[in-house]
């Protein structure tokens, strides 16, 4: 992996060590420039060239079909993972009696959804994490004869852990349980094969590891499951009108496109697109194993300090939490003091939360340790 040439690709390296692409990660030239463009088309074009945005549309459902390893006719382009996440809790067929299983180590998409099915008689079953992971066996306890869907992160916001999607799709296919993956965490970092793993539902926000804007989301309804679902929006473009506006036909399009109500966020598809394109011209075996490996390297080096890293060993994503030694500072004083010396990363559930990407490099992890260490001898 050429790190220089890659770099060059992100501005955000001459300005900043960036760590935080857990939060929200920086555009690249790539997706700058192709949503620049659309921007200066609408600009001076108004809607001329409009078959240009439908077309985009078809190359983003494409793009990221080919990164998760589904057909571009299961992919539907949300606004965020939270809608995505809403439809299956909201438009699953539920009996009063049903359950959920769930686990504690869920970001409030995807655990307010099944919480709020209480009114509908749904259960949530609630998978208790050890050390901050959870295994297999774990979500298995948790299954019964009423349990429909199960719903976990593919990488746990705050901590990192890496679930085990494969081990998990298997035990729900055995069980007839739908799987349902909130991949916001991973997808455009780790390998994602929503067959292999045998996901049901996936759905995950473009401005994370992708590098895309916020405001643009991938939604992933497996195909033989999509009529499970009752489709919660409707509008002009996610029915056959067979060119009529008024009077016009209300079936619903035979494909994930359903799901698509209303226009969409142009400029953050056209963005989408180009990152998602880049992320597939580098590769997403190399792009997890250089992510995961400056990520662990940041952990032994945090440990080295004195930090305690809260992040399962061994690392398999791109976030390491951390707490400072018992005795210093409060955690939002060093997360100021780093962003004073251009670190960025975030404060999450008593931890720092540190989240590189590819192309991060050895001497930001220097950066990283020296403002920590320079700070602690100073206290």
């Amino acid at each position: 992996m050429d790190k220089s040439s890659l770099r060059g690709l992100f501005p955000v390296t001459k300005n900043l060590v960036y760590f935080n692409h857990a939060a929200v990660g920086p555009l690249s030239m790539r997706a700058y420039e192709a949503m620049e463009a659309f921007i200066r088309d609408q600009r001076d074009f108004g809607a001329l060239h409009w078959k240009d945005w439908y077309a985009e549309y078809v190359h983003l459902r494409t793009a990221a079909a080919r990164l998760i390893g589904a057909e571009p006719g299961e992919i539907a382009i949300l606004k965020n993972t939270s809608e995505g996440l809403s439809f299956v809790a909201e438009g699953f067929r539920w009996e009063r009696g049903d359950n959920v299983v769930t686990t504690d180590l869920e970001f409030p998409s995807n655990s307010t959804p099944w919480r709020k099915l209480d009114r509908r008689g749904v259960g949530v079953r609630v998978v208790q994490s050890h050390d901050g992971a959870f295994t297999v066996d774990d979500v298995a306890r948790c299954i019964d004869g009423r349990t429909r869907i199960v719903t976990v992160s593919s990488v746990a916001f705050h901590n990192g852990f890496a679930a085990d999607l494969d081990a998990i799709g298997d035990l729900c296919a055995r069980r007839n349980v739908l799987f349902c993956v909130d991949a916001i965490q991973s997808v455009g970092v780790l390998p994602t094969d929503v067959k292999r793993s045998k996901i049901a539902f996936l759905a995950a926000d473009g401005h994370k590891w992708m590098c895309g804007s916020e405001g643009a989301a991938i939604f992933f309804v497996a195909a033989e499951h999509r009529d499970k679902l009752d489709v919660l929006e409707n509008g002009w473009t996610n029915i056959e009108r067979k060119g009529k506006f008024i009077d016009c036909p209300i079936d619903l399009l035979p494909d994930a496109r359903r799901f698509e109500a209303g226009s969409l966020n142009t400029s953050g598809i056209f963005g989408l697109r180009a990152a998602i394109d880049l992320l597939l011209e580098i590769g997403i075996a190399d792009i997890s194993e250089e992510t995961t490996r400056i990520a662990a390297l940041l952990a032994d080096r945090l440990d080295g300090i004195g930090w305690r890293v809260a992040t399962p060993r061994p690392i398999r994503s791109g976030i390491v939490g951390a707490l400072p030694p018992p005795g210093q500072t409060s955690l939002l004083k060093w997360h100021r003091l780093l962003e004073e010396n251009g670190v960025v990363c975030a404060p999450r559930e008593g931890m720092l939360r540190f989240s590189p990407h590819f192309y991060n490099v050895e001497s930001e992890i220097d950066r990283v340790i020296d403002v920590l260490r320079d700070a602690a001898g100073h206290a």
